[in-house]
C-alpha cells in the first residue's frame, strides 16, 4: 500500500487551521508577558535605568516603556483590525484591492497579535477593539471558490 505521488496532500482540518492562525498571538501573548514581568515592572530595573534611561539596553526598555504610554501597539492593533474588515468588505463587494486571500489572513493576525500584546502592555482599549476586529475577520468562513452558498444560506433563484 504505497501512496503514490498523484494523490494531495490531506487538507488541513478546523482544528489545525485555527491553531495554526492562533499561533502568532499566542506567541506575542507570550512575549509581552515575559517583556512585562522580566522588563517593565521590576523596580530594581526601573531604578537602574533611571539615571540614564537611553543608554545601553536600558533604551530598548525606555522605547517599550514609551510606546505603552502612548498606546502604540493598541493603535497598531486597531488599524490593523480596520485594514482587515475593510479589506474583507472590498473583496466580497468585489473591489479586489488584493487577489491574495493570505494578505486579508496576515493583517487579521497582525491584529490579533498586536492586540494580545497590547492588552497585557496597558493598551487595553484600541488593542480589545483591534484584536475582536482581527478575530472576525479570522473566524469568517471565506466564500466558496464555485459561487455556491455556504452552508446555512438560502440559495438564490436564477435570473
Amino acid at each position: 500500500m504505497s501512496a503514490s505521488s498523484s494523490e494531495a496532500p490531506p487538507r488541513m482540518t478546523g482544528a489545525g487551521r485555527a491553531v495554526r492562525r492562533a499561533l502568532p498571538s499566542v506567541l506575542a501573548l507570550a512575549i509581552a508577558l515575559i517583556l512585562r514581568h522580566a522588563v517593565v515592572e521590576p523596580a530594581a530595573v526601573a531604578h537602574a535605568c533611571d539615571p540614564a534611561p537611553w543608554a545601553g539596553w536600558c533604551a530598548a526598555r525606555t522605547l517599550l516603556v514609551y510606546g505603552f504610554a502612548t498606546q502604540g501597539i493598541g493603535w497598531l492593533s486597531l488599524a490593523a483590525g480596520v485594514l482587515a474588515t475593510l479589506h474583507r468588505q472590498l473583496r466580497i463587494a468585489h473591489l479586489r484591492i488584493a487577489h491574495l486571500p493570505i494578505a486579508q489572513v496576515a493583517i487579521a493576525q497582525l491584529a490579533m497579535a498586536a492586540g494580545s500584546a497590547g492588552l497585557v502592555l496597558y493598551s487595553f482599549e484600541p488593542a480589545a477593539a483591534g484584536a475582536l476586529l482581527g478575530l472576525l475577520v479570522l473566524v469568517r468562513a471565506p466564500s466558496a471558490p464555485d459561487g455556491s452558498p455556504r452552508r446555512g444560506q438560502p440559495k438564490q433563484a436564477a435570473t
